[in-house]
């Protein structure tokens, strides 16, 4: 029997396992990134198509002669619910010129204001150093949180919250002239 490897050696299938484990956490995180931003675009979208939907008929009820002020603030809510729904989901990226201090390589924005030159050098030595490219990586998941997904939900609650506050107006209006 041979005795087993005593002291303080790592074993280097292990190591690749956990770095196998930590690409994995990266990328799903990234996947849910990716799963958010198309949710949020999507309710965006809703919200756009609901209250084009609803200002034909808030118009309509206008030119009848029924229920005018509450269709007109139910138009004006439309509107402005459209406006947030289209700010939602327009990029919210920041623009940052390439001789900013911090670029994130991962980023097609910060990648397309570079030369390629410029860029390839930048990657390359990120990429060829497994702990500057683990810090890329979580940079860029910092980035997309920071700069797209937050201001992205600011503007669907807003988009949300004109639209049902507006309607709420619209419906005690129309309901107090009765």
């Amino acid at each position: 029997m041979s005795a087993a490897p005593t002291g303080n050696t790592e074993d280097p299938s292990q190591k690749k396992w956990e770095a196998l484990m930590r690409g994995q956490v990266i990328s799903a995180t990234v996947n849910k990134y990716a799963v958010i931003l198309r949710m949020i675009d999507q309710k965006a979208q809703v919200m756009i198509f609901l209250n084009s939907i609803l200002i034909p008929m808030c118009i309509r009820s206008i030119e009848s002669n029924t229920y005018p002020e509450a269709s007109q603030i139910s138009i004006c809510a439309a509107v402005l619910s459209i406006l947030a729904a289209m700010i939602c989901i327009y990029p919210k990226r920041k623009y940052r010129k390439s001789s900013d201090r911090r670029l994130n390589i991962l980023h097609f924005n910060d990648i397309g204001h570079l030369d390629e030159d410029d860029y390839m050098q930048r990657f390359m030595c990120v990429f060829n150093d497994t702990s500057k490219l683990a810090a890329s990586a979580a940079y860029d998941l910092y980035d997309t949180a920071r700069f797209s997904i937050i201001p992205k939900f600011f503007w669907l609650k807003i988009s949300y919250a004109t639209f049902a506050l507006g309607n709420l107006i619209a419906l005690v209006v129309a309901f107090s002239g009765m």
